[in-house]
């Protein structure tokens, strides 16, 4: 308690002005159950804004105490319970009542003082969309960023690791793609065949529901690796120009459940013959598909709320079953014989990307346990 009262007391007496004229008036914790509840208050360009949170500790803290902090602003079970796993803090900060135009110099100036004061020697950021651009704007307070959905990226010396998803592509604002390869602090993965939403409200195809989770646990811990031993995170796995096309050009498969395109001037990753994703990074359960999985669906209401999911249309499971319904895509005893086949040929994809550092075992296991009961 006595060492909380005295953080306290340090926080809420820092005071300064930033580059972007960013003011900590306030920062104060308190004890709730095994957490500390967060609250400050900032003043940015003479508006004042309350900025709270949750600050969270492992239950074994390392040798030493706890040194490193994980800086994000939407909650994730995902990611948090790895933070704990390996000796980090986490501070999840709610940004909902802060401007957009506000959460890069309050995380910039605010997060730089708190380094000292909370006496942590290296802080990791994650975000997603608009909140993953103030840090990578603010890139300076952190050591290293995992980044998900965002549309810039931070300079040297901050390393960070940024990731997106189909609807990027397919989304109201297509995605804008890059021409040379990521810099050398920094690395991209582009998670194909994965939606950001699957809220299925008024869609007109089955949900594209495969997680994004695994992988993002396996680049949070090439982070931690790589900005607290310095080992280098695995090579960028995102489509470049070159790897794009119009997507008029795209040739879809003629499956009469497969929602058509959305209409717009915009270039979209390679499809295979079933319609999948070819670049990028492919995650077991599109590295052998059930399904063609898209970043894109269709409303079924045209007076309703916008369809937000993408689609998945399932392969049949036999030729007799693909026949009746003229679905010119392999079914799935075509492609893989049988479930057996199927759960072995899993267990070496998934393996693999055990191997390069794509995948944590325990995710690996998770998509074999999940193939045995593929809809043969």
């Amino acid at each position: 308690m006595r060492a909380r009262a005295r953080r306290a007391t340090l926080l809420a007496s820092l005071a300064f002005a930033g580059a972007a004229h960013a003011e900590l008036l306030k920062f104060e914790t308190r004890p709730d159950g095994a957490d500390e509840l967060v609250s400050a208050t900032v003043k940015v360009d003479g508006e004042t804004y309350e900025v709270s949170g949750t600050l969270s500790k492992p239950a074994q803290p390392p040798n030493g105490g706890v040194k490193s902090i994980l800086i994000e602003t939407q909650p994730s079970e995902n990611v948090k319970p790895l933070a704990f796993e390996r000796g980090l803090a986490v501070l999840t900060l709610d940004f909902a009542k802060l401007a957009a135009k506000t959460k890069e110099p309050v995380l910039r100036d605010v997060l730089g003082h708190l380094r000292g004061a909370l006496k942590m020697k290296r802080i990791l950021g994650r975000a997603q969309g608009i909140d993953a651009d103030a840090m990578s704007g603010a890139a300076s307070a952190f050591d290293g960023l995992l980044l998900e959905d965002a549309a810039s990226e931070p300079a040297a010396p901050t390393r960070f690791i940024a990731s997106w998803r189909a609807d990027a592509y397919w989304g109201e604002t297509p995605r804008v793609e890059f021409t040379k390869s990521a810099p050398p602090n920094g690395r991209r993965f582009y998670l194909a065949g994965l939606a950001s939403s699957t809220t299925a409200t008024n869609c007109v195809a089955p949900i594209n529901a495969r997680a994004s989770a695994p992988a993002q646990r396996a680049l949070f811990i090439a982070l931690d690796d790589w900005t607290a031993k310095g080992v280098a995170p695995p090579a960028s796995r995102a489509p470049l120009d070159a790897d794009l096309v119009p997507a008029q050009e795209l040739k879809w498969p003629k499956v009469a459940t497969l929602p058509l395109p959305p209409d717009g001037v915009r270039r979209v990753p390679k499809v295979d013959a079933d319609g999948n994703e070819i670049a990028g990074l492919s995650l077991p359960d599109l590295a052998l598909p059930i399904a063609t999985f898209t970043g894109f669906n269709a409303q079924r209401d045209k007076k309703g709320r916008r369809c937000v999911a993408s689609a998945a249309i399932p392969f049949a499971a036999t030729k007799a079953d693909r026949e009746k319904s003229a679905d010119p895509r392999p079914s799935l005893v075509e492609r893989y014989g049988s479930r057996a086949y199927f759960v072995a040929t899993m267990r070496i994809v998934a393996d693999r990307l055990v191997k390069e550092r794509l995948l944590l075992q325990r995710d690996a296991d998770a998509y074999v346990a999940a193939a045995r009961s593929a809809p043969f």
